[in-house]
Formats: C-alpha cells, sequence, structure tokens
C-alpha cells in the first residue's frame, strides 16, 4: 500500500507509521485548506511577520507533494483572499513577490508531480506580472493528470457566488433550467467535486468566505497547529481524523 508514498519516509519515522494507518480505499478526493497562521508563527519567534509567509510557502510545498504521493486527487489552498488586500502595503507585496519567484522556482513540483495547476479567484485584480506567470503555469501543466492544485488567490466565496448568478443571468438560463448542476459549472471550481475534507490551521473555527456553497457537506478539521508547522505528519493525521467519521449527507 503506498508504496511510491512510503518510499519517502524511513523506517520508524512517525510520517510512516501514520501512512501505515490510511486507508487507500477511503481517500478524500477533493481536500481543502485554509492555510491560517504564519504572522503568528512569526510572531512566536520574534520574526517579521514575512518570515512566516516564507515558511508557509514551504508548508505549502510539502504538503502538496505529500498529498500528490497518498493520491489525493484535488487539493485546494486558500492562499490570498480578496479581503487580504487590507493588510500593510508592504505585506501585500511581499506576498505577490512571493508567489512569483515560487511559480519561477518549482515548476519542477508540478513536473515531477504530474500536478496540474488551476487557479481560482478575481485574476484581473492580481499584478500584471504575476497573472501573466500564473496563466503560463496554468497552460504548462495543463496535460498533467495525477493531481489539480487550484489556487484560490484574490478569491471570495461570496464574489463566486454573484459572479456565478451574473453569469447564468447574462447567458439567460431560463429559471426552471437552473440546478445545482448548473450552477456549479458557473463557479471558479467547475470540473471539480466539492471537498470532502475542509482543514483550517491555527486554532480558529471560522470558513472566513472560503468555498462556501461546496462546503456543504464537507467534513470539517480544525487544528491549533500553525500553518509554517503543518507537513506531512500533520496532513496525515488530518486524513485518519476524516476516514474516522461516518459521512451521512443529510441523511439520519
Amino acid at each position: 500500500m503506498f508504496d511510491h508514498a512510503l518510499a519517502k519516509y524511513p523506517s520508524g519515522s512517525e510520517e510512516r507509521e501514520l501512512l501505515e494507518r490510511i486507508d487507500e480505499k477511503r481517500l478524500p478526493a477533493h481536500v481543502a485548506i485554509t492555510m491560517d497562521g504564519n504572522g503568528r508563527w512569526a510572531k512566536q519567534r520574534g520574526l517579521e511577520r514575512n518570515a512566516g509567509h516564507s515558511a508557509g510557502a514551504e508548508a505549502a510545498r510539502e504538503v502538496t507533494e505529500a498529498a500528490a504521493r497518498l493520491g489525493i486527487r484535488f487539493l485546494t489552498l486558500f492562499t490570498f483572499s480578496s479581503e487580504n488586500w487590507k493588510r500593510p502595503p508592504g505585506e501585500v507585496q511581499f506576498l505577490m513577490d512571493m508567489l512569483h519567484e515560487n511559480l519561477l522556482s518549482r515548476q519542477a513540483l508540478l513536473t515531477d508531480n504530474d500536478i496540474r495547476l488551476k487557479i481560482i479567484g478575481d485574476l484581473e485584480g492580481l499584478p500584471g506580472k504575476l497573472r501573466k506567470k500564473l496563466m503560463e503555469s496554468e497552460e504548462r501543466s495543463s496535460g498533467h493528470k495525477r493531481m489539480q492544485v487550484n489556487l484560490a488567490l484574490n478569491y471570495g466565496s461570496r464574489q463566486e457566488i454573484l459572479r456565478a448568478v451574473r453569469a447564468i443571468v447574462s447567458a439567460r438560463i431560463a429559471a426552471g433550467r437552473i440546478d445545482e448542476e448548473v450552477f456549479s459549472r458557473h463557479l471558479y471550481t467547475a470540473g471539480c467535486p466539492d471537498p470532502d475534507l475542509l482543514i483550517r490551521t491555527s486554532g480558529e473555527r471560522r470558513i472566513s468566505n472560503f468555498l462556501l456553497y461546496q462546503i456543504a457537506y464537507s467534513e470539517l478539521y480544525f487544528t491549533a497547529t500553525l500553518w509554517p508547522d503543518f507537513r506531512a505528519q500533520q496532513f496525515f493525521q488530518a486524513v485518519i481524523d476524516y476516514q474516522g467519521r461516518e459521512r451521512r449527507f443529510g441523511n439520519a
């Protein structure tokens, strides 16, 4: 089981022991993560907030690789919300620059793991240089099949829902023809199954305008671990917790 994943972790390591507890037949097809706690992680260490964002980017890389090895088909990472523009301009600029640099330096992550990248959110609101690189990365990875990673950038779920409603109205789709399938096709996540598991780090227990429509029946997992400390081991623990639940989808 998970031979390709087990080979990554040495015998006796906690990651390997956790992997051996995971049922490969009951994996969540889609995991969404609110990556929260970078600033607090930095503050605890007497560092600038940007140091927390850099450490958080490394956590995202490790978790993405772990999810790919495990066999997760879709991973959605809440990277930058439409509300995050309210942060200090210097911090926002650092985040935009870091995203651009990561796209330049980590193309191998997508290629080596056969990962397709998709951006969900309002691309028009992002800096032109970053927007161009995001579109290039999407195109270059479009043929990858192992896993799809959705980066939620300049994303807000209420805005996404309003955008879908406007698109349906513009298309003049008759009211009687609008059902869940039609509505889902007009969301940013069209083509993806709804998340089976939503993870939020840092101890906060809020949804924060993330995938409000899509997580109607998702299992929610909250952890006090700050995002930069959330690595493969913690990801495997979340999957194990998910597999211990009975999903009813509204049934008694």
